[in-house]
């Protein structure tokens, strides 16, 4: 079985069918160069930003700023010179198929990904968000995902035996 059969078969009912909410991924326990690198991965894998003119707050001078007036907010972030930012990025490609647009949380100790539901989710969508999510999550080996707390238990143990079952299908041969 492919993966994105296997893949799409158990966790379909959280991606295709738009109930109005917006699940969140959390990568916890991300060392700072992570979430550093985390948001750049993100930023140069976006064919565009879907929010309209995305800022963040400066702590420093106390006031908005474009997120591309600095090369990398989340760095601001991480040493607590903003506050925690969202933006919605689109075209995001991995494994040589487009996501559908995702939101990005930058926090001071982690990085959130949040998606709307629907009919743009398919298995190859599906394939390819869970190898963003093995490529951010590789960026420090003692990361740890995460779901939304409201997310039902059942939903929550599904994910993360999925996730560890497509990390072991995926990982680099050994030499």
């Amino acid at each position: 079985m492919s993966n994105t059969t296997w893949l799409w078969e158990q966790l379909h009912d959280q991606f295709d069918t738009d109930d109005g909410s917006l699940p969140d991924v959390y990568f916890e326990n991300l060392n700072p160069d992570a979430i550093i690198g985390a948001y750049e991965l993100l930023i140069s894998r976006a064919k565009s930003t879907v929010t309209e003119c995305p800022v963040f707050w400066s702590k420093t001078d106390e006031q908005e700023h474009p997120l591309n007036s600095v090369p990398n907010a989340a760095a601001l972030v991480v040493c607590d010179e903003a506050e925690p930012f969202h933006v919605v990025l689109g075209g995001i490609e991995a494994r040589g198929t487009v996501i559908p647009d995702l939101g990005v949380f930058v926090f001071q100790e982690c990085i959130a990904l949040d998606y709307r539901m629907g009919a743009e989710w398919g298995p190859l969508q599906l394939d390819a968000f869970f190898g963003l999510l093995l490529e951010l999550s590789a960026l420090d080996q003692t990361c740890r995902l995460t779901l939304d707390e409201h997310v039902q238990q059942g939903f929550q143990d599904r994910f993360h035996t999925a996730f560890l079952r497509f990390k072991r299908e995926n990982a680099p041969p050994e030499h």
